[in-house]
């Protein structure tokens, strides 16, 4: 519990520089490992505690997921930043549960943060 509580405070103070290093890492991830991951993630922030993302970030997933768009590059981005907003612990989980792509991904995002 006390990892988590841990997590949860290194991501509320990421900053821009650590996020676009993460949307770098996403760059290299692959289509499968994209299209595993982000139904998941979106669930997590349907299903949040914190509810869900009233903000622009918020605004840009509805975009591309009203444009089937969210199992993109981008839409694996935009999950990955409001994950780790509003359940840091809850993705970490699905990206290590994942494939061998996800489980990179995880691993190097704990090292940026």
């Amino acid at each position: 519990m006390e990892y988590i509580s841990k997590i949860e405070q290194k991501v509320e103070k990421i900053s821009d520089i650590q996020r676009s290093h993460i949307y770098e890492l996403v760059r290299k991830v692959s289509r499968e490992t994209i299209d595993e991951v982000c139904p998941a993630l979106l669930r997590t922030i349907l299903n949040t505690e914190k509810g869900p993302l009233k903000t622009q970030l918020g605004n840009v997933i509805f975009h591309l997921q009203k444009n089937d768009r969210l199992n993109t590059v981008i839409g694996l981005q935009k999950l990955l930043d409001a994950t780790l907003l509003v359940a840091p612990e809850e993705m970490f989980r699905i990206l290590e549960s994942s494939d061998d792509d996800a489980k990179v991904l995880a691993k190097k995002i704990k090292g940026l943060l």
